[in-house]
């Protein structure tokens, strides 16, 4: 009978062995897909920031070459000059000026603010017009840094 105990628990050794092989050799595997597929998506989001800066070099070449040809009234320079008396102390400069502060968003919390509303990786570039590759590398970037 122990035998029989012994050859049991021998082969039940041999099968947790081998599912657990298979198990981390799967965990690898998806660890290699995960940073190949970051990798594409970081390779497509480079290539859409070569197209973006192209368009950019051809569009400041355009205007240079229109304003080489046309002088504009707003590059000619002014003088002002001030008469009175300045103030003495800063507390009254502050008292006169109103002061406004203005909070600037990022795109990448604008971007992470719409995707946890629940929206696609598509609908949020289209909405904030950027790459739809920049949309799922940051959304990619958040899920790693959650885990």
């Amino acid at each position: 009978m122990t035998s029989f105990l012994f050859t049991i628990s021998f082969l039940l050794h041999i099968l947790s062995i081998i599912a657990i092989y298979a198990l981390s050799k799967q965990l690898l595997m998806n660890k290699s897909n995960d940073s190949s597929e970051i990798v594409s998506l970081m390779e497509d989001y480079l290539e859409e920031i070569k197209l973006e800066n192209d368009r950019l070099q051809q569009e400041v070449f355009k205007n240079k070459q229109v304003a080489r040809h046309e002088p504009s009234a707003d590059m000619e320079l002014t003088t002002h000059t001030v008469k009175g008396n300045l103030p003495e102390t800063p507390q009254t400069l502050y008292q006169d000026e109103q002061i406004q502060d203005d909070i600037v968003v990022s795109l990448q919390s604008r971007i992470l603010k719409l995707y946890e509303e629940g929206l696609a990786a598509e609908e949020i570039a289209r909405k904030l017009g950027c790459g739809r590759t920049e949309v799922d590398l940051l959304i990619k970037f958040r899920e790693k840094s959650n885990i």
